[in-house]
């Protein structure tokens, strides 16, 4: 992996690195960050859960069937019928699977749902490492209990996303993998989590000897603000923080 696509002044994975920014000195060790702020409608995705699942078993399955992970971050590919806590806290197995060999036909792990939506992995057309981004998270507001109904408190996560290309990478991810409907040639589906369902998409689960369709799918979050930043490298933090230093002409 080309630490180009990450960072600004460095090849990437398809050669010298795109156009950088000027002066010459903001083009090395930079990046861009995209903020989004999710607001997250828990009660009605428990809601939904208690809709689709009679006991808490099935609806712990059918939230991890949206996922693509159980709560504890446990791949469905590797763990298909229960939640493995340990699997899902060992950093060394828990991203240590693919889908072109494990799961073609989503059997485990849906083709729509968000975890293989956000990195299709092998089953992606081109080099995949051309897409990848550094994404964390931090959530906000308090937690609301379990079986109490929705309180009117914002509440949810603040994700930020860091890349060499916001277009390339974000702005793919956001239009093409969450937001496609034919994602996977699934037809009428966008990201069960984050995508921007209006009521008349549905939601696909592989299931043998017949799939489950869940139809009218309700929006579990909702964009409540975001901004595209820059992030400057030291060198070029401290040229910045010198040009204060320079006397200002007289007007």
């Amino acid at each position: 992996m080309k630490a180009g696509e990450f960072i600004l002044g460095y090849p990437d994975e398809s050669g010298p690195g795109p156009a950088l920014p000027k002066p010459k000195v903001l083009s090395r060790n930079g990046s861009f960050m995209a903020y989004r702020r999710l607001e997250e409608h828990v009660g009605k995705f428990r809601d939904f859960l208690r809709a689709h699942g009679e006991t808490p078993e099935e609806q712990e399955l059918v939230a991890a069937k949206l996922m693509g992970r159980w709560r504890s971050g446990a791949p469905l590919v590797l763990a298909p019928e229960k939640d493995d806590p340990a699997l899902g806290a060992d950093p060394q197995r828990n991203n240590n699977f693919n889908y072109k060999e494990q799961d073609p036909q989503g059997y485990a792990m849906p083709l729509g749902c968000h975890c293989r939506r956000m990195n299709p992995r092998d089953t992606t057309q081109g080099n995949i490492n051309r897409r990848r981004m550094i994404r964390r998270g931090a959530t906000y507001g308090p937690q609301l209990p379990e079986g109490k109904p929705d309180d009117g408190i914002e509440r949810g996560i603040a994700a930020f996303v860091i890349c060499a290309s916001l277009i390339r990478q974000f702005e793919f991810a956001q239009n093409v993998w969450i937001n496609d409907k034919n994602f996977h040639e699934l037809g009428n589906e966008r990201d069960p989590i984050i995508g921007n369902q209006d009521g008349t998409l549905e939601y696909k689960i592989p299931k043998r000897p017949i799939r489950k369709v869940i139809k009218g799918l309700p929006s579990f979050t909702t964009v409540r603000g975001g901004a595209y930043f820059f992030l400057p490298g030291l060198k070029a933090l401290r040229w910045l923080a010198s040009l204060g230093d320079k006397k200002q002409p007289e007007k």
